[in-house]
């Protein structure tokens, strides 16, 4: 089983990211990547849209939302 790409989280002025990773065992990994890849995310905007929001079970904030694939039109 691959591993899969759940979140990207990049905060606003910030040089680093985040990505919350769904790996082939089933266990989850945040990895944090270079802003540069982060950037490349809003040209993913072009396949993705943004999905549900991820919430932080214990503070009750929205930490990020799933990426949700565009259907090819």
């Amino acid at each position: 089983m691959q591993s899969h790409v759940i979140a990207l989280l990049v905060p606003a002025g910030c040089r680093k990211a985040t990505l919350l990773v769904r790996r082939g065992d089933g266990q989850f990994a945040l990895e944090g990547i270079d802003a540069r890849v982060a950037s490349a995310a809003r040209l993913a905007a072009h396949w993705f849209r943004q999905g549900s929001p991820i919430v932080d079970p214990a503070t009750s904030t929205v930490v990020g939302y799933e990426v949700m694939e565009e259907s090819a039109a």
